[in-house]
């Protein structure tokens, strides 16, 4: 009998050891910081080369540690992603730039290829990748006589196709709002006890072809969208017509007739293939212990 209580005391504390090692390795927590880097865009207008033309993005986020493999993340990035047929060089005769300003909210999952916490000199360091969804307000503007117009206020492009896929016409260019699914990998360190940083590169799919305003066809030369700056008319939807601008008259119509290099249903984009977007961008987060008891042994970290 005795012997049989003396096997179940070792083994319960036993049990409870192993217990108390995994509350002391694989405690939840939570990181919160900010991140910046550089977004860039990939479409219509810059169909292979990534980082062209990139700009400036940074956001913040909020990272919930399940375990030492397994993270879910909220974050939110302000990116901005633009192209210019003239730079990138791919249609340079078709003249056509855009400049779009993005508010993205994403929910992600990582995976850490290692065991990682941050706070734990054994396990400091780790790549990992992620994947998820996002749901993004955008708003495209082209450079005309230099200054920005927001092309939501213009039909640049023919009719819209009526065989186009569903999320073509839910997010079609009367859309604010898009939908992407991000992903991408990264590395994270570990510098302190709360501490800890990021490199991450990730790429997004998103479902709307108009993040640069160009998707399918010319439409008829009395359909062309137009636009009056300084005294100048522009021609949005084909700007070959109007290289740098055409005097108005007193009633705002062109005093030239001008001929652009394309004509009706000729393909203005790629009506094939959606726009992307990627970030690269490092992120400093700070670490909180969550109050379910299994963090508080972490003290001597």
């Amino acid at each position: 009998m005795y012997r049989k209580i003396r096997f179940l005391l070792i083994m319960s504390c036993l049990a409870i050891f192993v217990q108390a090692n995994a509350q002391f390795d694989d405690p939840k927590t939570l990181e919160v910081g900010p991140h910046v880097g550089l977004s860039y865009y990939m479409g219509d207008i810059n169909p292979i080369l990534p980082f062209a033309q990139s700009q400036l993005q940074y956001g913040g986020l909020v990272r919930f540690n399940y375990n030492n493999r397994w993270t879910f993340r909220f974050d939110y990035s302000r990116a901005t992603v633009t192209a210019d047929d003239s730079k990138c060089n791919w249609r340079p005769e078709r003249g056509l730039n855009f400049t779009s300003k993005i508010n993205d909210f994403s929910l992600t999952a990582e995976f850490n290829f290692l065991e990682y916490y941050t706070g734990n000199p054994k396990k400091n360091v780790s790549p990992y990748i992620f994947g998820g969804i996002s749901v993004f307000q955008y708003t495209a503007f082209a450079n005309v006589g230099g200054q920005l117009v927001d092309l939501s206020n213009y039909a640049t492009e023919g009719p819209e196709d009526p065989n186009a896929k569903w999320y073509d016409k839910m997010f079609g260019k009367t859309s604010p709002i898009g939908v992407s699914i991000p992903f991408g990998m990264g590395v994270k360190f570990s510098l302190s006890r709360h501490m800890a940083a990021t490199m991450e590169w990730r790429m997004q799919k998103t479902f709307t072809d108009y993040l640069d305003d160009v998707a399918t066809v010319y439409p008829a030369d009395d359909q062309h969208a137009t636009v009056i700056i300084d005294g100048m008319y522009y021609d949005l939807t084909d700007p070959t017509a109007t290289p740098s601008g055409i005097p108005v008259n007193a009633q705002g119509h062109p005093t030239t007739n001008p001929n652009g290099h394309y004509t009706e249903n000729q393909q203005r984009g790629n009506s094939a293939f959606n726009d992307w977007f990627g970030m690269a961008r490092v992120s400093l987060t700070w670490k909180f212990n969550l109050p379910d008891g299994r963090g508080c042994n972490l003290s001597k970290f």
